[in-house]
């Protein structure tokens, strides 16, 4: 080996002592943020309570709240040093469930909605749109939407805002796509994989966890090829339907809405997520280097899917752009770079882009930092102006609804109400 290669080797090793020592550290800091499961991220007051309830007369809701604390089985509702509520959203789920507020229920003909969220540019807020769309179909409004995210990306950054104490023994997806499992006695695979999606604190919410070693699914797959090259009689695309068979097909009874985070990468992981899929969101920067890998993406985005339908894929309802970090500061008649290229993307693909972008805010960062999504924290725990957080929550509830319509569309019942 030659010298140079030899102190690039201690370079790299130096840098890798480093980086595993910081990563040491900040899984030490999350578990101090949050030491369980169930920990809370931001609280409602009376007025919000009402509002998320759709109650019009307070007292309506206060006779519901003393009947609650003062039933058979009361439970007292946590109060601020002043004397008023603050609810936690299973407060509110309590609420509403004592209110005879009725839960979505779907229906049998109702397929569960499966949105891939993928971008083969990096940096173009996949992950960000991924967690954040999840928790505000959850939180929203009032129908309590059974919604999952599924983290295929092996990084793990959305499995940071699901499940950030992440343990040793805790099954990742990678796992069940690799087999890396077994059945105790008597348990069932349903109830195996059930209780791999690890619940927040939000109790319609539920993770599916990713780690490094999820990468090696990769290997497994080209093993599986390989195996299989030479048998004529054999299913060449079995691969590419793992995750819907072995995960998607088994819990989605148990789920309305499943949101898959990708890699930023053209893998056999990329395939089982188009596959397992119902409908695709390919999120895009407005500016010209994130647009162009976009639409050397769509260019051949037949190609990609071919490999699906190829696999029996039935079909997606919808493939729509976001597009996000949307820089809309200033005069609104003022032309800039973003509004250039958000007015060309929705010109050239018309509805298939979302009406509404999602805007560049620093409260999606600065609430990431306590891996929060923006829905999650209080605007009175917000470190910062907490006009910037209620303006993100804002504009982060317009393309939630939008996408909720989506799904609505796509479910036959709702549907044909809407016509």
């Amino acid at each position: 080996m030659k010298d140079g290669a030899i102190a690039t080797l201690k370079e790299c090793s130096i840098i890798a002592d480093i980086a595993k020592a910081r990563l040491s550290e900040i899984k030490s800091n999350q578990l101090n943020i949050v030491d369980d499961a169930d920990r809370v991220f931001r609280t409602y007051s009376k007025a919000e309570a009402q509002s998320w309830l759709g109650v019009e007369h307070a007292t309506k809701l206060s006779r519901v709240i003393k009947s609650i604390e003062t039933g058979p089985s009361p439970i007292e509702f946590e109060r601020e040093a002043n004397g008023h509520y603050k609810f936690t959203i299973q407060d509110l789920h309590t609420l509403a469930d004592a209110m005879g507020i009725p839960k979505f229920v779907r229906k049998e003909v109702d397929k569960c909605q499966v949105l891939c969220i993928s971008a083969l540019k990096g940096g173009a807020g996949k992950t960000s749109s991924a967690v954040n769309i999840a928790s505000g179909l959850a939180v929203n409004n009032n129908k309590r939407y059974r919604v999952a995210v599924i983290d295929l990306d092996p990084q793990g950054t959305s499995t940071m805002f699901g499940v950030p104490n992440l343990k040793d023994d805790d099954f990742t997806v990678g796992d069940i796509l690799q087999g890396n499992y077994e059945l105790d006695e008597g348990e069932s695979e349903r109830d195996f994989i059930r209780g791999c999606f690890k619940p927040t604190s939000i109790p319609n919410l539920h993770y599916f966890p990713a780690r490094l070693s999820d990468f090696f699914f990769e290997n497994v797959a080209e093993q599986i090829k390989i195996d299989e090259y030479d048998k004529p009689s054999t299913d060449k695309n079995k691969t590419y339907r793992i995750l819907k068979e072995r995960i998607i097909d088994v819990i989605r009874d148990d789920f309305d809405i499943i949101i898959l985070d990708t890699a930023p990468a053209l893998n056999t992981t990329f395939y089982n997520a188009i596959y397992a899929s119902t409908s695709l969101y390919i999120p895009v920067l407005p500016e010209l280097i994130s647009l162009d890998a976009t639409l050397k993406y769509l260019e051949r985005l037949k190609d990609i899917y071919a490999i699906a339908a190829r696999a029996g894929h039935e079909g997606m309802d919808y493939i729509r752009m976001l597009v996000t970090n949307f820089d809309d500061s200033g005069n609104k008649s003022h032309i800039t770079v973003h509004r250039t290229y958000k007015t060309d993307l929705q010109t050239i693909f018309s509805n298939r882009v979302l009406a509404y972008p999602l805007k560049h805010s620093s409260a999606i960062p600065i609430c990431a930092d306590s891996y929060m999504t923006v829905f999650e924290m209080s605007p009175k725990e917000y470190p910062k102006a907490r006009g910037k957080l209620l303006d993100c929550v804002s504009n982060l509830t317009d393309v939630v609804n939008e996408i909720e319509v989506l799904c609505c569309q796509a479910w036959p019942s709702i549907s044909s109400k809407m016509r």
